[in-house]
């Protein structure tokens, strides 16, 4: 795809987004949005339906929200408050430990640089971007099974896992064009281009769309 052509899709998507913008929707009236959560959320997230993440986000989260009120929960009871997320065990296990961490080195505030997320155990960069992106408004680009997706659909990268695309979306998307786009992209990918049952007739941007060109 041209970059002219992938600017325009961007341009096109942000004007539709307000129409579907799923994520905002569904974290209406459910938990407090903070830096932290958004952190626990995104960990609990691997492996497990946006649906499910969203339910365990919100029983948990009535519980304990901050790193200090976790920590007063044991492990096991965090395993059964998250259950029926993928790896709930190794899950809680991670929750404590990440906890234990912010509150040693940071205060129990949730650091803001690339760097300083992914020196702690269990944060690996599409976590850490998406904490920065979300919860700092940072100009970066986390490549999930979203993003990873619609952009090899439509031919901006060709690529086999999010990793690969991480890479070169680096070198393609300027830091402008990064800003938001994770967000813009996962709204998009569970309301519109859906992975089963895309909803094509009312995809903004179905003329540049390789799929929808074969199949009309």
């Amino acid at each position: 795809m041209k970059s002219e052509d992938l600017q325009r899709c961007f341009e096109l998507l942000w004007e539709d987004y307000p129409r579907w913008d799923a994520p905002a929707k569904r974290f209406e009236g459910t938990y407090r949005r903070t830096p932290y959560t958004i952190l626990i959320s995104t960990l609990l997230s691997f492996q497990t339906r946006d649906e499910t993440t969203l339910e365990a986000g919100k029983r948990l989260f009535a519980l304990a929200d901050t790193p200090e009120k976790i920590l007063e929960l044991s492990q096991e009871q965090i395993a059964e408050t998250i259950y029926p997320v993928g790896f709930w065990r190794r899950k809680a296990a991670s929750i404590h430990e990440v906890s234990r961490y912010l509150l040693d080195h940071y205060g129990g505030k949730v650091p803001d640089t690339l760097e300083a997320l992914t020196a702690i155990r269990g944060i690996g960069p599409k976590t850490a971007k998406i904490v920065l992106e979300h919860a700092y408004g940072k100009e970066v680009l986390a490549v999930d099974t979203h993003v990873h997706r619609i952009l090899n659909l439509l031919g901006a990268v060709d690529t086999v896992t999010p990793e690969e695309s991480d890479r070169e979306l680096e070198q393609i998307l300027s830091p402008g064009q990064r800003r938001g786009l994770n967000r813009l992209l996962v709204s998009f990918g569970q309301a519109v281009c859906r992975p089963l049952a895309p909803r094509c007739e009312e995809c903004p941007i179905r003329s540049y769309c390789p799929r929808f060109s074969k199949t009309g």
